[in-house]
C-alpha cells in the first residue's frame, strides 16, 4: 500500500467534534461535505500528507 486516501471517524455531533479536532490537530477543517447517499455530514482536516 502506497497511500491511505483518508481516515474517517464517526461522531454524534460534527460541530463539537470539529472544534475538538481543530484544537487537537492545530489546524482548521479545510472542507465540509454532505454525502447524501450515506446520510452523513463530513469535515476534513489535513495532517501532513494525510486527511482525517
Amino acid at each position: 500500500m502506497k497511500k491511505i486516501e483518508h481516515i474517517g471517524i464517526a461522531v454524534k455531533d460534527l460541530t463539537q467534534a470539529t472544534d475538538l479536532y481543530e484544537k487537537l490537530l492545530g489546524v482548521p477543517s479545510y472542507k465540509t461535505e454532505v454525502v447524501e447517499s450515506e446520510g452523513v455530514n463530513t469535515a476534513f482536516f489535513k495532517v501532513g500528507n494525510n486527511k482525517v
